[in-house]
């Protein structure tokens, strides 16, 4: 029983660190601000060799500040996009967009068919 325990602890560690907590992104960059503004590069460079290989996260805030971190350190944007996570999230947005606009179209119709994206939308719809 023990060993089972053991086993989903380093399960679970391994997958809980294969992509860095938001709580934990938010306080390196927290680090890296205060260090930019302390002119602290060593400091700097360390927070943003922690974050480099993370994808840019969906939330701009956060995204915003990991370029500010990684511009600081090493001159340009060494920024890896999350290519899945895009596609994933564009297809919702999409998604909900359909669906807003099939429910105005059977609510106010003209508006629906005068809003260019759910014209755009009903003429390719087959």
């Amino acid at each position: 029983m023990r060993s089972i325990y053991v086993i989903l602890i380093v399960l679970l560690s391994s997958n809980a660190n294969a992509q860095m907590r938001e709580a934990h992104l938010k306080t390196l960059l927290s680090i890296c601000e205060t260090a930019q503004s302390n002119n602290d590069i060593g400091t700097v460079k360390n927070i943003a060799n922690q974050i480099k290989n993370e994808p840019l996260h969906s939330d701009q805030v956060l995204a915003s500040k990991m370029k500010n971190c990684l511009s600081a350190a090493f001159g340009v944007e060494a920024v890896k996009v999350d290519s899945k996570g895009l596609v994933k999230s564009i297809a919702e947005k999409m998604s909900a967009i359909e669906s807003d606009c099939k429910l105005l179209l059977e609510n106010a119709p003209n508006i629906a068919l005068d809003n260019k994206i759910c014209r755009r939308i009903f003429l390719t719809d087959n």
